[in-house]
C-alpha cells in the first residue's frame, strides 16, 4: 500500500476514512527531545511511500537517533528497505499510544507484526 507526499511530509489514512499529515525525514536525522509518533517508510517512487514501522515515544530523539540501533524492530526496517521517518509531535502518552494503534491498525505495516 502506498501514500503520497508533498515536499517533506506524507499524509496517512486512519481507519476512519480521515487522513493525519507527518513531516518526513531521512534516517539518522537529529530530533528535538520532544514526543510524538514516528513511522518508518520507504519510497515506492513517484512522491509515494510505504510504511514500514508505526510506533510512538516520548523523546524522538533518544528513539530514533541515538538510540536507533537498539530499537527492536530496526533489524526488520532495515530488511524492508526503510530510509526515512515520519514523524508527527503529539503531546500526552494516552494521545499517542491511541493515533499510534490507529495508524497501525490502517497500515498494517509489516515490522509491527508479532
Amino acid at each position: 500500500m502506498t501514500y503520497h507526499s508533498k515536499v517533506n511530509s506524507v499524509t496517512w489514512p486512519l481507519p476512519d476514512d480521515s487522513t493525519v499529515e507527518f513531516e518526513l525525514h531521512p534516517i539518522g536525522t537529529t530530533f528535538n527531545p520532544v514526543g510524538g509518533v514516528y513511522i518508518f517508510c520507504r519510497t515506492a517512487g513517484d512522491g509515494q511511500w510505504n510504511p514500514v514501522y508505526v510506533g510512538e515515544t516520548g523523546d524522538f530523539n533518544e528513539r530514533l537517533n541515538t538510540g536507533l540501533q537498539s530499537h527492536q524492530a530496526w533489524p526488520c526496517i532495515k530488511r524492508n528497505g526503510g530510509t526515512h521517518i515520519c514523524v508527527r509531535v503529539v503531546s500526552g502518552a494516552a494521545a499517542r499510544l491511541d493515533l499510534e494503534t490507529k495508524l497501525r491498525q490502517s497500515l498494517n505495516p509489516p515490522c509491527n507484526k508479532q
